[in-house]
Parts: structure tokens; sequence; C-alpha cells
């Protein structure tokens, strides 16, 4: 009883003051941009091009408060889902895109004028820049890699080997920037992004060696949970390119808008918009969820048996791990449409950095570290502190979108 009672302390403890982080972030936000847009806009109005870019600051900055405290929750709460409900992961998938596409509504609709409608008020999509075939590609590809990253839970695939594994990531997304994107890296950067990624594979590693050894029961029940755990690896590691691909894709499309959009400003034939459009970002986590909600009813009866099979004390975790999903995927599209895939990639990381040290501390796992691991850790908590002070390659690293685009035209 003094256990649980503990346990609801501590767990309303750290909703408390995950709230009141969040109100003091937007706070801060909203007083900042009064601020802006009081005393500093109107000196410098001329300069539209520093406003710009405090703006994406501003919002780069909220967005990442909302990663570090929504994908925080969420891996919390999704411990929690898995510790008292393990086969309700499809179910819990389908919770978080229902919950995400009606959240995300208000963000691309728009209230028509009641004069030119026929009851008081009619709902309409406000204009669109993303292209359709781009949408349908981008919500089939989140859908893959969101449904295989929380299946793979029930391979033997712990959290923390989950968080970890797909750390690696950040080397991908440095390849496939620079393969395909044109973009450049000084070697200080890769030698960094080399220690975030290998520290943090060596942590995973190595902690899934000692559960195997400590957990193997028979020689029969140890073989057949390898090979349960390899296969729940392999699917993780293809989830983890999958997700490398969608940043660089996500960057690419924005891209193509951003540069569609200015050829019909400048064009004679610019439409006369009845209303602004949303931003790019609104837009995608709005279709990429809204598209993939009937691929769920693939396996309408799993789903159903999962929805059935939820305890009645973890509704509330259902409801919480759906909102802070919300929180968690939108900072992510914000991240990914003001600043680059890589820096978002980069944020990731650190913030799963962040969860096994924070989880080392809190739950005394420090007292079993090994070598291996206390050195991977201090290695990539350095590198994650030193990758920001780096200095950066100035060229251009601009997306080529010449030979993309015709690419995307076949689309």
């Amino acid at each position: 009883m003094e256990l649980l009672s503990a346990f609801c302390i501590s767990l309303a403890s750290f909703f408390f003051i995950l709230l009141r982080m969040t109100y003091l972030c937007c706070g801060f936000y909203f007083f900042f941009r009064l601020c802006l847009n009081i005393f500093f806009f109107p000196l410098f109005f001329s300069l539209t091009r520093l406003r710009e870019k405090i703006h994406i600051m501003s919002d780069a900055a909220l967005a990442l408060c909302g990663v570090l405290s929504g994908c925080q929750a969420n891996v919390f709460l999704l411990e929690l889902i898995i510790m008292q409900s393990p086969h309700t992961l499809y179910a819990m998938t389908f919770a978080q895109y229902v919950v995400v596409t009606i959240l995300a509504l208000p963000l691309v609709i728009d209230f028509a004028d009641s004069s030119r409608s026929r009851g008081w008020f009619s709902l309409r999509l406000r204009p669109m820049r993303i292209r359709m075939p781009h949408k349908i590609i981008l919500a089939t590809a989140s859908w893959l890699m969101a449904v295989g990253s929380n299946l793979v839970f029930g391979f033997y695939i712990s959290v923390p080997l989950h968080a970890t594994f797909r750390s690696s990531s950040l080397l991908l997304n440095m390849l496939a920037g620079h393969l395909f994107l044109g973009k450049r890296y000084t070697f200080p950067q890769v030698l960094c992004a080399t220690a975030i990624s290998g520290g943090l594979i060596a942590l995973a590693i190595e902690k899934s060696q000692k559960v195997r050894s400590t957990e193997a029961g028979n020689a029969r029940q140890a073989l057949e949970e390898n090979m349960w755990w390899f296969l729940g690896l392999t699917v993780l590691a293809c989830t983890t390119v999958l997700s490398t691909g969608l940043g660089i894709f996500q960057e690419y499309i924005y891209a193509v808008a951003r540069r569609k959009e200015e050829e019909v400003k400048t064009s004679d034939m610019a439409p006369t918009l009845l209303s602004s459009p949303p931003p790019m970002w609104a837009e995608a986590l709005f279709f990429s969820h809204f598209i993939s909600i009937p691929l769920f009813l693939l396996q309408p009866q799993r789903l159903l048996k999962e929805f059935t099979s939820i305890s009645q004390s973890n509704y509330i975790h259902f409801a919480l791990n759906a909102f802070s999903q919300y929180v968690c995927i939108t900072g992510v599209y914000v991240l990914n449409d003001k600043t680059s895939a890589f820096t978002l990639i980069l944020t990731l990381t650190l913030r799963k950095l962040c969860t096994f040290a924070l989880s080392v501390a809190y739950f005394g796992h420090y007292r079993h570290f090994t070598m291996v691991e206390w050195v991977a850790m201090i290695t990539a908590l350095a590198a994650g502190a030193m990758y920001p002070l780096l200095p950066k390659f100035h060229a251009s690293s601009a997306v080529r979108l010449t030979a993309a685009e015709s690419k995307g035209k076949k689309l």
C-alpha cells in the first residue's frame, strides 16, 4: 500500500511539474512574441528578414519544449501501458491517430461566411499547398513506421533498447542528407554524431545482454526468445531507416511546396484566396494521420479485441498517452518545418539520452552499471553537449530541386 501511494504521489508530481513547465514555456513564448510585436517590430519594420527569422526561432523554441515535455511523458505512459496491458499496442496507436486528427482539425479548417452559406455557419478546408501524392506517401510511411515501432515491444524489445536503437538514425540522416540533399558537415560534427549514436547503441546492447543473461530459464526458451528478439530488432532497424527517409522526404515536400507558392505569387495568374493557408507543418500533421486511419481497419477483429482487453485502470493512461503523443508529434512536425531534418533527429536523440539519464538517476540503475555503460553514457552526454557549440559548414546546402522535382512529378 505504501509503495502504491508513493507511486501515485510520484506520478502526480511528474505531471504537475510537466504542466507547470508547459505553462511557463508558453507564457514566456507569448510574452516574448507580444514584446516583439509592440516594441521591436515597429522600429525595424523594414527588416522583414529579421522579423521572420525571430518568429521562426520562437516557433522552433516552443516546438522544442513540446518535444522535450510531450515525448518524455509519452514514453513514461507507454511503459505503464506495456506493464498493465502489453497486448493493446495496435489499439493504442489507433487511439493516438484519432486524437491527433481531431486536435489538428481546427488548424486546417475555417468558418465560411454566414452570408455565403445556407446555415448559420459552415466549415471548409483552408487552401492547401502540399501535393496530394506527397500527402499519401507521407501518411503511408508514417503509418508503417508508427505501427512497426509499437509492435516490436511484443518481440522482447524493451523501451530503453527501443529508444536507444532508434538513435542510430542520427548518422543515417547525416548520410542521407549528404547523398540526396547535397548537405555537407564538418569533421567535428560527424565525430559528435558518431559518438552520440555509438554510445547509445552500446548502452542498448549492454543492457539487452544483461537482461537476456538473467531471464534465460532453459535453453529452448532462451533460443525462442532470441529468435523473436532478433526479429524485433530487424523490424526496429527497418523503422529506423524509414524514419530517416521520412524526415528527408518531409524536408523535400516542404521545399517543393514553398517553391511552387513563390512561382504562383510571381505569376499573373495568382488566385484570390478567401482565407490564408494553414502552416505547412499543420497540413502535413493532419493529413498524415487522417489518411492513415482507414489503414487500421485492415485488421478490425484485432482492433476490437485489443480495445475490449484494456483494463479499466488503464483507460486514463491511454487518454494521457494519446494527448502527450499530440504534443510530441506537433513539436516534431514544427521542428521539421522550421529547421532541418538533421536538427530534428539531433533533438530527438538528445531527448532519448535525457530519458535514459533521468531513468538511471531516478530508479537507481547506476548501482548496476558496468564500465561499458558508464563510458558509453558519458561519451554520448559530452558529445551532445558539445555539438551545438561546433562550427558549421557555411557552404550552400539547399535542396536539389532540379533533379528531385523531375522525380516528384512522376509521383
